[in-house]
C-alpha cells in the first residue's frame, strides 16, 4: 500500500475512531454515530485502493458492508424516547459490532493485504459499541 495513504488513512481513521469514542464515554449519541460514519469511509476508500491492485472479490465485500454501515450510522434526529427506537438502535449497535469484528478477524489473519493498525481500529470500534449496547441498557446513549 501506498505510504502516504496509509499515514493520511491512519491519521484521520483514528481522529474518527476518538470522536466515536469520545460520544460513547459522555453519552452523546451524535458524536457516535458521526464518528462510526466517517470511520465507514476509510475501508470503502481502502477496499477500493485494495480492489484495484490485485482484483480480490472479498474487497468488494467489505466495500458493501461498510457502505451499509455508513448509511445505518448517518447521524439523525430521532426521538430515543421511543421504546422501539432503542431497540432499533441497540440492535444496529450490535450489528456495527459484528461487522467490525468479523473485519478486525479477517485483517488479523491476513486474509486482505492491509496494514495492521487499520485491524485494530476495527477492533476498537467494536469495543466502543458493546460498551455503549451494555450501557444503553443502564442508562440512555
Amino acid at each position: 500500500m501506498n505510504p502516504i495513504v496509509e499515514i493520511f488513512g491512519t491519521l484521520f481513521n483514528s481522529i474518527f475512531v476518538l470522536i466515536a469514542a469520545y460520544g460513547a464515554i459522555k453519552q452523546k449519541k451524535d458524536l457516535l454515530l458521526f464518528g462510526i460514519c466517517f470511520f465507514s469511509i476509510g475501508p470503502v476508500i481502502i477496499g477500493l485502493i485494495a480492489y484495484a491492485q490485485d482484483d480480490n472479490i472479498l474487497h468488494l465485500f467489505v466495500i458493501m458492508v461498510f457502505l451499509g454501515q455508513m448509511i445505518l450510522t448517518l447521524p439523525s434526529r430521532y426521538n430515543y424516547k421511543n421504546k422501539a427506537a432503542i431497540a432499533l438502535s441497540n440492535r444496529i449497535g450490535c450489528a456495527i459490532l459484528v461487522i467490525n469484528l468479523f473485519q478486525g478477524y479477517l485483517l488479523l489473519n491476513n486474509y486482505l493485504d492491509v496494514p495492521n493498525q487499520f485491524d485494530y481500529m476495527h477492533l476498537v470500534i467494536a469495543i466502543i459499541m458493546l460498551y455503549s449496547v451494555l450501557r444503553s441498557g443502564k442508562e440512555k446513549i
